[in-house]
């Protein structure tokens, strides 16, 4: 029999983060993780964002995820989880197109809310990183982006912009917020080692990508040790040192679904 624990009251959708789709990009993030919450009765939907779009053009995104499930389902909210990017996409969406009243929670992996350094530091390799851009904007125009802006997705991750988003952007009253940061420590995830050593300490400690203190949003849920930013999303698709992302997932809709989410 299906056990019916994370059988929450209103459906789950996933937000990915910059350079993914549900298809594929850096990695192909989810992994096992929508299967393991199935199994346990969660109805799961996909955000459907560019891999290089805009914080404004994912958050259109999910506002059509939001009318599909709301249509589909009958349910008049939905359970936002989010990583990284996909984050501010859901809290534009809440905050700047008046969707508070269609999502009940918001969860957040490792979302630079107050920006993250490697992206400011990225920006300033200057001609290259905007070389690169034109280049990464081409190719994902061919392979399933809507409208690829690599430079403005970048920006918008500084800190710098960040300071103007959070102004810009209260929090809704009728939304609950939490969120986790994570500390890439001993976690052997190599590629986020390579970019926590280039940027460490001008960044500070992280997952590689953005740190606990940037990630920090709403209730606090922690910061978890000893793992890296892509492993949040199974990005391997297998348990990746002690870290056990698929029970993690389930502790986490499990709650949702005891607080009546």
């Amino acid at each position: 029999m299906t056990a019916q624990d994370c059988k929450t009251r209103y459906p789950l959708l996933l937000a990915h983060g910059l350079g993914v789709t549900e298809q594929g990009g850096l990695y192909v993030p989810w992994g096992r993780i929508p299967d393991a919450l199935r199994a346990h009765g969660a109805q799961v939907f996909f955000g459907g964002q560019d891999a290089w779009g805009s914080i404004e053009d994912g958050a259109a995104r999910l506002a059509d995820m939001v009318r599909r499930i709301r249509r589909e389902t009958g349910s008049a909210r939905v359970n936002i989880i989010a990583h990284s990017k996909g984050g501010l996409e859901a809290r534009h969406l809440i905050s700047a197109m008046g969707y508070g009243r269609y999502v009940a929670s918001l969860s957040m992996l490792s979302t630079p809310n107050r920006g993250s350094r490697v992206a400011e530091w990225l920006l300033r390799i200057q001609p290259g990183i905007t070389v690169w851009a034109h280049g990464n904007d081409a190719w994902w125009r061919r392979h399933g982006d809507a409208a690829p802006v690599t430079l403005r997705a970048g920006r918008q991750l500084t800190p710098d912009y960040l300071a103007g988003f959070n102004r810009t952007h209260p929090d809704a009253a009728c939304v609950y917020y939490q969120s986790w940061g994570a500390r890439l420590g001993s976690s052997p995830d190599v590629s986020m080692r390579l970019s926590h050593h280039l940027f460490y300490p001008a960044h500070g400690d992280s997952d590689g990508l953005v740190t606990p203190a940037s990630a920090r949003w709403g209730r606090y849920r922690g910061t978890l040790e000893n793992v890296g930013h892509q492993q949040l999303v199974d990005a391997a698709g297998r348990d990746v040192g002690a870290f056990d992302v698929r029970a993690f997932y389930i502790r986490l809709v499990r709650e949702l679904t005891e607080m009546g989410f």
